[in-house]
């Protein structure tokens, strides 16, 4: 009983659908306090008699009630708890609509997280993905550029105009010192390092670039010239 009420205790101190990772919570509020296995089997049986909802392996929330019945965890819950405090930050398609790059709406929205114990977790229609970064704003904005670099390719209907635009903004904003620290944590391939070079060289920003690279290797990426020419050439067919 003794452990139960623990555990009560400390569910208590969540915010209803707030987010609770089971493992973490155990770990450092309850491990002292009771075994591992009864530990879950409360959370199963408050589960069962609905004072707690299993949103995923592992992860749980207090339910929000109304008088309709529970309110569904929503999108943004889901997505703050993995993002919020410098833990992480959207990618992908959602991040590309975002920045003008596409008018494309994604079904699923794809997040890095530092919170997240897995490799990664799929929660209703969020996908989250593990990420060793502290995320302020320097570091989040060289994951979009990354990101972006990345999957250039598979952007449907990429506004170029947008991207040409995006892409000047970052060069002059770039740090070799906030790249280190992203790339220290994250993998990105090759190729999207060569392309982040090829586009600081086009706008003359200098780099260590070349340290991450191999002289005797030809990337394939887009090169920021023949992307500035077809962002001509569409500025002037919709003239």
């Amino acid at each position: 009983m003794k452990g139960t009420s623990a555990i009560r205790a400390e569910l208590t101190s969540f915010k209803e659908n707030e987010l609770i990772f089971a493992s973490k919570l155990y770990r450092e509020k309850l491990s002292e306090v009771v075994d591992e296995a009864t530990y879950y089997k409360v959370l199963e049986r408050m589960c069962k008699s609905s004072e707690l909802v299993r949103i995923a392996r592992g992860i749980y929330n207090l339910p929000k009630k109304s008088k309709y019945g529970i309110v569904p965890l929503s999108e943004n819950d889901i997505i703050g708890a993995f993002t919020q405090n410098g833990k992480g930050t959207i990618v992908g398609n959602s991040l590309y609509n975002k920045l003008g790059l596409t008018t494309q709406i994604p079904k699923t929205i794809q997040v890095m997280s530092s919170a997240l114990e897995v490799f990664s977790k799929t929660i209703q229609n969020v996908v989250v993905r593990k990420s060793g970064l502290k995320y302020d704003k320097d570091i989040e904005n060289m994951v979009h550029v990354l990101d972006v670099l990345q999957n250039f390719n598979t952007i449907q209907d990429i506004d170029y105009k947008a991207f040409v635009k995006f892409s000047c903004e970052f060069a002059h904003n770039y740090s070799n010192a906030v790249f280190e620290k992203v790339i220290s944590e994250e993998k990105f391939k090759k190729s999207t390092i060569s392309f982040l070079k090829n586009v600081l060289n086009y706008y003359g920003v200098s780099n260590n670039l070349d340290r991450y690279l191999s002289s005797m290797s030809k990337y394939s990426h887009p090169k920021m010239e023949e992307i500035y020419t077809m962002y001509t050439a569409n500025c002037q067919g919709s003239a």
